[in-house]
């Protein structure tokens, strides 16, 4: 997929601003960097899902505190509800599945869940082991510690949402205009042909292309930080 996508891409520009089959050299370049671009928007879309799914984790944990189990017991117990919510293997259900691997081999659930908190990349997951493992140490309220990071996560999901909707029809806008260049190139080569020729095949227009292309990348990034809140 990345690399049809990348193909699409570089041969789109490669008509627009160069008109050359040269340009498709560039190939490799643009696949390397559409690949880091969606893999961080695939690792961010899969860090929200994770959030969700830790939030009705730790809900199932106090749930199963509330019931008397113990705290080693109350994970295990929570990883079999979940995997009646969930369908498969998620990424929740590995982690608590890997958990439960961890006490059976006499490793405390504090160290299990420090190192769910590292390798998550969640803050809510950090915060919650610093705040599990001392009230574990010190005898607190686990059902409530539990309860209140589960109601901060839902107020953080809430404010994603909203500023997602808020931004929604920005979004979309950025999208428009960044296909608008192309619209207007192609426009320009079929509907005036020769109007360009100026431009191709010659340092001087492959030096002003080649600028032009650098401001249209620039205003696509500083388009994409503009749009990219973070809560």
């Amino acid at each position: 997929m990345f690399a049809i996508e990348a193909a699409t891409l570089t041969g789109m520009i490669s008509v627009c601003f160069y008109n050359s089959l040269w340009a498709s050299l560039a190939f490799p370049v643009v696949l390397l960097w559409l690949h880091r671009e969606k893999g961080q928007v695939l690792g961010e879309k899969r860090r929200k899902e994770l959030k969700l799914q830790f939030k009705d984790a730790i809900q199932a944990i106090a749930g199963a505190l509330a019931a008397g189990y113990s705290t080693e017991n109350a994970f295990r117990e929570a990883k079999k509800d979940l995997q009646l919510i969930y369908a498969g293997n998620t990424d929740i259900v590995q982690e608590l599945s890997a958990m439960e691997r961890k006490l059976d081999a006499n490793q405390t659930i504090e160290a299990a869940v420090e190192d769910f908190a590292k390798r998550s990349g969640l803050m809510e997951a950090e915060t919650f082991s610093e705040v599990f493992a001392i009230g574990k140490r010190s005898g607190g309220d686990l059902i409530g510690i539990m309860q209140d990071t589960a109601e901060t996560i839902v107020q953080l999901v809430e404010t994603e949402r909203r500023a997602s909707m808020a931004l929604a029809s920005r979004k979309y806008e950025q999208k428009v205009m960044n296909l608008i260049p192309f619209a207007m190139i192609l426009y320009l080569r079929i509907g005036c042909p020769g109007f360009l020729d100026p431009l191709y095949g010659n340092p001087v227009g492959v030096c002003v292309m080649t600028a032009s292309l650098g401001l249209y990348l620039l205003a696509w990034y500083m388009g994409k930080r503009l749009l990219n809140i973070e809560v």
